[in-house]
C-alpha cells in the first residue's frame, strides 16, 4: 500500500513537471553518473596517510597508539586501562571475541548501557584529511558502543585508512549499506557554557585509537 501511494505521488510530480517521459540521452547521462560518481576538487595532503591522520586526531584531543598485529589488541587495551586508572571491565565489538583476552578483563559482547565506562569498537575506516573515524552499526557493533561509555577505544586497521571522505562512500557502495553510519571526530565536546570547551558533553570524554598494522 505504501509503495502504491508513493508511486502515485511521484507520478503526479512528474506530470506537473512535464517529466512523463525521460529521453534516452537523459537516461544514459543519469545512469552513467550513478555508475561513476564524480569526485570534486580535493586538497593535497602534505604528509603520508598515517602521520596525517595522527596529526588531525591529536588536534581534536584524540589519542592513539600503533601495534604490529591484531593479536596485540587485548594487551594494549589492558595497558591503557591501567594507565588511565579505568575499570578492567569492557563492552566489546563481538568481531574481536576470538582474540586472546587476558583473564583479568571482564568482557561483555552487547549494546552499551548507561553504567558502562569503557567500550571497544572496530572502525570501518579512518579519514586522514580530518582525523575522523567511520563506524557502522551492526549486530556485532551496536551504535551505543560509540556514544554511551565515557571512554571509547576504537580499533582501526591500516588498510582501512583512506585519504578523503569520498573514498569512504566508494567503499560503502560496494557493500550493503548499514542502517547507521557514524563519523566521529575526536571526543564529544561543547563550548555552550561560557565559550569554554568541555569534553564529554554528549558522548565519550576520551577517544583512543589503536592503529593495527596487520589485521591477520
Amino acid at each position: 500500500m505504501m509503495n502504491q501511494s508513493r508511486n502515485t505521488i511521484l507520478n503526479h510530480i512528474r506530470q506537473s513537471l512535464g517529466y512523463d517521459h525521460i529521453e534516452a540521452n537523459t537516461l544514459e547521462t543519469l545512469e552513467a553518473r550513478l555508475a561513476n560518481h564524480p569526485v570534486h576538487e580535493q586538497p593535497v595532503l602534505k604528509q603520508a596517510l598515517i602521520p596525517q591522520f595522527i596529526q588531525q586526531l591529536e588536534k581534536v584531543a584524540g589519542t592513539f597508539e600503533t601495534i604490529p598485529n591484531i593479536k596485540d589488541i587485548p594487551f594494549v587495551i589492558l595497558d591503557f586501562l591501567q594507565q588511565q586508572q579505568l575499570p578492567e571491565k569492557l563492552v566489546v565489538d563481538s568481531r574481536l571475541k576470538t582474540l586472546p583476552w587476558p583473564n583479568k578483563l571482564q568482557l561483555a559482547y552487547r549494546a552499551a548501557q548507561a553504567d558502562d565506562m569503557v567500550s571497544v569498537s572496530c572502525a570501518f575506516a579512518g579519514i586522514a584529511e580530518t582525523g575522523s573515524l567511520v563506524l557502522l552499526s551492526s549486530l556485532a557493533s551496536p551504535t551505543t558502543l560509540n556514544f554511551l561509555p565515557d571512554n571509547h577505544i576504537v580499533i582501526l586497521y591500516k588498510e582501512n585508512l583512506v585519504a578523503f571522505m569520498e573514498e569512504v562512500w566508494t567503499r560503502l557502495r560496494a557493500q550493503a549499506i548499514p542502517r547507521t553510519v557514524n563519523i566521529i571526530t575526536g571526543p564529544s565536546r561543547t563550548a555552550d557554557i561560557e565559550q569554554t570547551i568541555q569534553l564529554g558533553a554528549h558522548g565519550p570524554r576520551r577517544l583512543h585509537v589503536v592503529l593495527v598494522e596487520r589485521s591477520m
